[in-house]
């Protein structure tokens, strides 16, 4: 009778270690995707916030930008959704490859900026887990280096897979974030989650031709620059008054040099001016700024500064004016434009403050 027990027990013991080992493996597999996952968001929103460092200028108005065709993978830009405190890099095309680290562009669906309709597809299980929170009203910002796109949800529904009509342009811009449902689904889910957001402001730098319509895809689930601290100044610290002396004459040979800073991160926009962002207020347009001026040693301190509100200041060497200009405020930088008069202007008083 010990015979039996002893056979029923070794089956049992290899049983057991049979199932711990599938366990081990799976668990190594879903910590390897999240790590994978993790180092490839690292990696896109560096070289996002590099390739838009360099971009030129940009300034709002109805410029569509010009893109030219990209393969699967291709890094296009950045979405965030403040409210959900979600900041995703966005590549072109739907793939599983693609989907397995970020969100994707589905392509014939129009391009960040072009006329129509933006569609944007992720996995429900990583990244668009927290998609299920977003309310009306809530605003999605898409970031490219051709542009940044703001848009305001109007409504999320549920549809199934083959219910393309949620991807066909209406006439207005738009953006169309696409995900499986039910979120908790184990499997393949039978439905997909769509939210349609409007589009409520465009800042562009280029120009391009409306795309064609998509078709709906199958999102079925998976079996920051170093900071340099911002130097002290040395003298007075002054805070900026913003009217535009009355006596300023027209000139067309105004100079204007982009920027486009990091929260927390300080940049020298141009020779003997550094410019450093503490803090964003995303949804006001607010930002608090600080400004160093050489080789006359004070700065300036710019609190909620809002966006689109000139800041005039000058050197006390040169007797030059410069125009700070923020044109557009992010949850986590800020981009804008200094402007420097060609000739002497008159001073602007300042009010004294201290940090």
């Amino acid at each position: 009778m010990s015979k039996p027990r002893t056979r029923t027990s070794k089956t049992l013991r290899w049983i057991e270690i049979c199932l711990l080992l599938a366990g081990l493996a799976g668990v190594g597999i879903w910590g390897w995707s999240r790590v994978h996952l993790a180092v490839s968001e690292m990696w896109a929103n560096h070289e996002l916030n590099r390739q838009i460092a360099r971009r030129p200028a940009i300034a709002p108005g109805p410029a569509v930008p010009h893109w030219v065709p990209l393969p699967d993978g291709a890094l296009i830009g950045r979405l965030e959704i403040p409210a959900l405190n979600m900041q995703l890099p966005v590549r072109e095309g739907a793939g599983r490859k693609t989907l397995d680290v970020g969100l994707g562009h589905i392509r014939g669906t129009a391009m960040p900026g072009q006329p129509g309709n933006v569609g944007i597809a992720g996995h429900r299980d990583t990244v668009f887990r927290g998609l299920r929170n977003i309310k009306k009203d809530d605003v999605i910002q898409l970031q490219t280096t051709l542009g940044t796109y703001d848009y305001q949800v109007e409504s999320t529904r549920i549809v199934k897979p083959t219910d393309v009509a949620v991807l066909r342009p209406d006439g207005k811009p738009e953006i169309t974030l696409v995900t499986c449902y039910p979120f908790y689904y184990v499997g393949s889910a039978p439905d997909r989650f769509i939210v349609k957001a409007r589009q409520i402001n465009a800042q562009t730098v280029a120009q391009a031709d409306p795309p064609p319509t998509a078709q709906l895809p199958a999102v079925a689930p998976k079996s920051a620059p170093a900071k340099t601290a911002p130097p002290k100044p040395k003298t007075l610290v002054a805070k900026a008054s913003h009217p535009k002396p009355s006596n300023t004459p027209k000139n067309t040979a105004i100079r204007k040099v982009a920027f486009w800073v990091p929260a927390g991160d300080s940049r020298e926009v141009v020779p003997g001016i550094r410019l450093g962002v503490s803090r964003t207020d995303f949804p006001a347009r607010r930002a608090s700024l600080w400004i160093h001026v050489s080789p006359e040693q004070y700065a300036i301190s710019l609190r909620e500064q809002p966006a689109h509100h000139a800041v005039y200041f000058h050197g006390h060497d040169d007797g030059k004016q410069r125009e700070l200009m923020i044109t557009q405020v992010n949850p986590h930088s800020v981009s804008g434009y200094l402007a420097q008069y060609p000739s002497r202007r008159p001073r602007v008083r300042y009010a004294s403050t201290r940090y």
